[in-house]
């Protein structure tokens, strides 16, 4: 087996959002080293990040991804309600 040379690993930091108390906060906390990544991108509420990156830049990251992901919803279920709206009033018609 042959030993590793090239240094494709970075030390990581995870970033999620908690709501105690009615107060949402940002916390972060350290991750074992992984392997570096073309992009990082948040899953749910968490973002694992490389630690270089500092805290804002995380923090904006996971905020924009999550205002982002927000206002998509927010839209789609606006779509949903208009369409559900109309259908009522159709069935309102019925005989």
């Amino acid at each position: 087996m042959g030993e590793q040379v090239a240094n494709n690993k970075e030390i990581q930091q995870l970033m999620y959002l908690k709501l105690d108390k009615g107060k949402w906060y940002i916390l972060s906390e350290p991750k074992s080293p992984g392997l570096v990544k073309k992009e990082y991108l948040p899953i749910g509420n968490r973002l694992v990040y490389p630690k270089k990156w500092g805290r804002k830049k995380a923090a904006n990251v996971l905020l924009n991804y999550l205002t982002k992901d927000n206002e998509l919803m927010k839209e789609q279920a606006e779509e949903r309600l208009e369409y559900l709206h109309k259908l009522t009033n159709e069935v309102k018609d019925w005989k």
